[in-house]
């Protein structure tokens, strides 16, 4: 269960970053530029924590009748892509963070273009992220896994480590 709550607390501040970033005017560039870098070890940390899932959903892909599993894999791939670029055209024109560094950036128009519809395309896909593992989701919170649980009770785990649906009610 402690697992499960980092997971959804670990998701839930992805989607919030998410949603800050796609408005730099609203919090400034330079929140915009730290917020992104910050969005990116939590990306970095987000794969870590659920490596054996993407390993057991891989593997799943080549099963006849695993068509939710290919869905799934298609999209966080594309999602991994979309983000990766996003990030590297960010870094490619950063106005805050890069200079600080001492890296010179690019002042061409086309990777602010190319970051502007990445982002917009991520923000669309990481809806269908969402709503994909939305059953997932639903669990942990209807569960009260974000809870810290009583002494003795204990929801059933799946084979990766995450609450499943069939918990009883505390």
């Amino acid at each position: 269960m402690i697992r499960a709550r980092l997971l959804f607390w670990l998701d839930s501040l992805l989607l919030l970053a998410v949603a800050v970033l796609q408005s730099p005017r609203m919090s400034s560039l330079a929140v915009h530029e730290w917020l992104a870098v910050a969005f990116a070890g939590l990306v970095g940390l987000h794969l870590l924590v659920n490596w054996r899932w993407i390993v057991k959903t891989l593997r799943r892909i080549v099963v006849p009748d695993s068509t939710r599993a290919r869905i799934n894999a298609a999209l966080n791939g594309l999602l991994f892509i979309l983000m990766t670029i996003t990030v590297f055209s960010g870094l490619a024109i950063s106005e805050v963070v890069m200079p600080l560094a001492g890296v010179t950036t690019s002042t061409l128009r086309a990777w602010r273009q190319l970051h502007n519809v990445l982002a917009s395309l991520g923000l669309g896909v990481v809806g269908f992220h969402v709503a994909l593992n939305w059953d997932w989701i639903a669990g942990v919170v209807r569960k009260g896994i974000l809870l810290r649980s009583s002494p003795g009770v204990t929801a059933p785990l799946s084979p990766d480590g995450l609450a499943t649906a069939e918990a009883e009610d505390a």
